[in-house]
């Protein structure tokens, strides 16, 4: 029994769009259902090939068709995105979001004016991800101490101890050194953001990824999305930049990428 891969719901172009890209299951075109001047980008697919199980049993015993297929879903949906113009709008889809013909229409019907809204809020507007990782530790914890009065404090408090109380006081040391350092890193953190966010329409800090999700060495310390409007873009670039350099003397990297389908700010829920 065949299906309809949804990828993304935007407002109609009013002509046909070829997409380039395969659909999901690497068989079947990417094509456009219109219903009231909103238009879904869809992909026929086999039921059974991507039910929810099997989608399930996959992402826990074969992650490379996941990730291949993730790739896929994201492809689409930054083709639709780049084929509407750069004030254009769209509200991407969760992997693995498919219909039968009947259950698409009506849930196009059902959220219409829902849809309506959120595209209208992002339109010329675009999504920027943000994301800074502690790439020299040991720079951070050394431009740290230079201007931290509590462990200057401390290391003079120590200095002056017999050497034997000493050796057990080096452990309190570490211990307010590690105070300390997440101390500032949340300061700079804090900073990063603030100041980001005020270059942007919304923003909203994410999750820290694992290394094994970034593919770095690198920790990573801050990650965030933007929604810029199309008027300040190059301001909020300038000021990452800025940024990256401002901090990069601490042993941490910033980088900025973009524009990204609109993921966190295109939600239904209200």
């Amino acid at each position: 029994m065949e299906g309809l891969y949804l990828y993304c719901v935007r407002k109609s172009l009013g002509t046909s769009s070829v997409f380039l890209t395969k659909g999901i299951d690497e068989k079947g075109e990417v094509f456009t259902r219109t219903y009231q001047g909103l238009e879904a980008v869809v992909s026929p697919v086999s039921l059974e090939e991507f039910s929810s199980e099997t989608i399930r049993l996959k992402a826990r015993s074969d992650l490379q068709w996941i990730k291949e297929k993730a790739i896929l879903h994201e492809t689409v949906i930054e083709e639709a995105l780049r084929n509407g113009g750069e004030r254009w709008s769209l509200i991407p889809m969760k992997f693995g979001t498919i219909f039968k013909e009947k259950g698409l229409r009506e849930t196009i019907n059902k959220h219409h004016e829902r849809f309506l809204e959120i595209l209208e809020k992002l339109e010329g507007k675009q999504e920027w991800s943000v994301k800074a990782y502690l790439t020299d530790q040991n720079k951070f914890e050394k431009a740290m101490k230079e201007n931290s009065s509590t462990i200057r404090d401390k290391e003079r408090e120590i200095a002056g101890l017999p050497e034997g109380m000493a050796f057990f006081m080096e452990e309190e040391l570490k211990d307010v050194v590690s105070r300390e350092v997440n101390k500032e890193l949340n300061q700079v953190i804090e900073g990063l953001y603030e100041s980001l966010r005020r270059r942007a329409e919304e923003s909203v800090q994410n999750h820290i990824l694992e290394k094994e999700l970034t593919g770095k060495r690198e920790p990573m310390v801050f990650n965030a999305a933007c929604l810029v409007a199309l008027g300040k873009i190059e301001d909020f670039k300038k000021e990452a930049q800025r940024l990256n350099q401002e901090i990069r003397y601490k042993g941490l990297d910033l980088e900025f990428s973009g524009p990204w389908p609109a993921y966190h700010f295109a939600t239904l829920e209200e």
